[in-house]
């Protein structure tokens, strides 16, 4: 009788830790596809490839770009929020303090600039020669937008 209550017992303990670790683990970042509305602007996402996200409590909110995402995080800042961008080459989700930042043209008619992600440092350095420009990160990006702010 007593063996059966303790092998009850650990089970239950088991079986209890399972649900605990796994209800509180991290929702991932959700896929960003064209057509999608941009949280802060309100403007249609038009291509995937520059798209952000932001996990804040499992729930997403989606950007055009990592630089209105950045402007969105630098009005209303958060410790509790996690940042992810599209990395340009595959087109996968990274996480924004891990990525390197080209800032581009978006449009020639308009004259907007923005930044394509990359993972790879190496692609960046290729992109940022292509495009003649510098390399940022994300500190130096939230920094950009604050003084715009």
């Amino acid at each position: 009788m007593r063996r059966t209550v303790l092998t009850a017992a650990g089970w239950s303990a088991f079986i209890f830790a399972i649900y605990v670790f796994l209800g509180f683990r991290p929702a991932p970042p959700q896929t960003i596809a064209e057509g999608e509305t941009c949280f802060k602007c309100r403007r249609t996402i038009v291509e995937h490839k520059l798209a952000a996200e932001i996990m804040d409590r499992n729930l997403p909110t989606k950007y055009r770009s990592p630089g209105c995402m950045a402007a969105y995080a630098a009005q209303h800042p958060s410790k509790d929020s996690r940042y992810y961008v599209t990395d340009f080459v595959s087109g996968g989700l990274i996480e924004a303090e891990r990525a390197f930042f080209v800032p581009v043209l978006v449009n020639d008619k308009t004259g907007e600039r923005d930044y394509r992600a990359y993972y790879s440092h190496g692609m960046a350095d290729i992109a940022a020669q292509t495009l003649n420009s510098k390399i940022i990160r994300w500190d130096a990006l939230l920094e950009r937008a604050r003084s715009r702010a």
